[in-house]
């Protein structure tokens, strides 16, 4: 049964006040068993440390206390950059989301963060707060969202001013649970399987293979052989590599000082006779391993995929100690990583909301006008698609 009381709302609009939430917003996290890494203040503060001054954005925090206890957290911030802004107003979003594409962090599941059992009163709050300062906003988007995001809740009663639209956004892939790495094996499309052990036999055969860990003090030597991996496999293929982007970087760079010591993010490479072959990128908290970014080498590649293989074994890994492994956002129904890895799909949303009818019907026809683009561009023979995601097979 849900806590039903009156709270009080506080604004954080400042970077130094966002900074000193970093305890308490700590403990409300931890309190929460629904919340992903992706919201949690280091991961938040971490992306507005980066990418603030890069757009004309505003910091729109609302924190709900009951009495003097923090029970809920709207990570909001309001987007005020041209051309988007001309189009659809000043726009409410998450913190952690509408980057420039060249520096893409693509954070999913970001959502409000609610103390359990504190849900309706916050959901209550959120709408409240978010009506009283309707005249700083004018349209709501809200990328990458679960089914069971806490923020659909919002403006659901029949009085609400708020037009809503929800619409698809691609997938979340997850590993279902196995009991230990052969069990997952065994779920693996026989050919899948039959290429795994090949595999294993050569590495056995061809040397010494050896998985290097980062530490604290090889941050930047683990982040330059995933970027050199990640142009020897696409340079001159995309129209525009994700490694080249200063802000990608800094923000990588930051979040591993982070998180690397509380043992919530790793990078692991994949070593052949001392040469690296492959390299992984993941985050992990709350019994969920979240595969981030990989690339390999191609020299070898077909003889040995040791993407494949790293990954294979990271996702043994994860199960045998009861962990859940996610590979993230795919837009995709039928990824790689379900002909590859086995995982299973659940669909992801986009929600948008706005007072005015008149832009929710300006925001579907530039809607329709960006995929009508982006269609043309895809079927034209000498054009590449932009690469910023994780290496596929091998």
């Amino acid at each position: 049964m849900g806590i039903n009381v009156s709270l009080n709302t506080r604004l954080v609009s400042c970077p130094r006040e966002f900074n000193a939430l970093e305890q308490s917003w700590g403990e409300l996290y931890d309190s929460s068993e629904r919340a992903t890494i992706f919201n949690c203040w280091d991961w938040l503060y971490t992306w507005w440390s980066t990418f603030s001054e890069c757009d004309s954005r505003d910091l729109f925090i609302f924190c709900f206390y009951d009495a003097d206890q923090l029970v809920g957290i709207a990570p909001f911030q309001i987007e005020k950059k041209y051309p988007h802004t001309y189009i659809l107003g000043k726009t409410l979003r998450f913190i952690a989301s509408g980057e420039p594409l060249e520096d893409s962090i693509a954070t999913p599941f970001v959502d409000l963060l609610i103390r359990d059992g504190y849900e309706d009163a916050v959901i209550k709050a959120v709408e409240s707060a978010v009506s009283v300062h309707q005249k700083r906003w004018d349209f709501a988007e809200f990328d990458f969202l679960l089914e069971d995001s806490l923020i659909f809740r919002c403006f659901k009663g029949e009085s609400s001013r708020v037009n809503q639209q929800l619409y698809p956004y691609g997938y979340r892939y997850q590993v279902p649970p196995c009991e230990n790495q052969q069990a997952y094996l065994s779920t693996l499309a026989r050919r899948w399987q039959k290429d795994y052990r090949k595999k294993d036999r050569l590495f056995s055969k061809d040397g010494l293979l050896e998985v290097d860990t980062v530490e604290i003090d090889s941050i930047e030597s683990a982040i330059n052989i995933l970027k050199d991996m990640h142009c020897d496999r696409w340079s001159g293929r995309a129209d525009f590599l994700i490694f080249e982007s200063e802000n990608f970087i800094r923000f990588h760079r930051e979040i591993l000082r982070k998180l690397l010591p509380k043992g919530k993010a790793y990078i692991r490479t994949l070593s052949l006779n001392g040469q690296p072959m492959s390299s992984y990128y993941a985050f992990e908290d709350k019994g969920q391993v979240h595969y981030y970014q990989s690339a390999f080498y191609q020299k070898d590649a077909n003889r040995y995929m040791p993407l494949f293989y790293l990954v294979c074994n990271e996702i043994g890994a994860a199960v045998e100690k009861d962990k859940r492994f996610d590979f993230m956002f795919d837009d995709n129904v039928e990824s790689y990583k379900k002909q590859q890895y086995a995982a299973e799909a659940s669909p992801m949303y986009r929600l948008v909301w706005t007072p005015s009818r008149y832009r929710l019907s300006v925001f579907n026809l530039y809607k329709t006008f960006k995929r009508v683009k982006s269609q043309s561009k895809l079927s034209s023979p000498n054009k590449s698609a932009s690469c910023r995601g994780k290496e596929k097979i091998k």
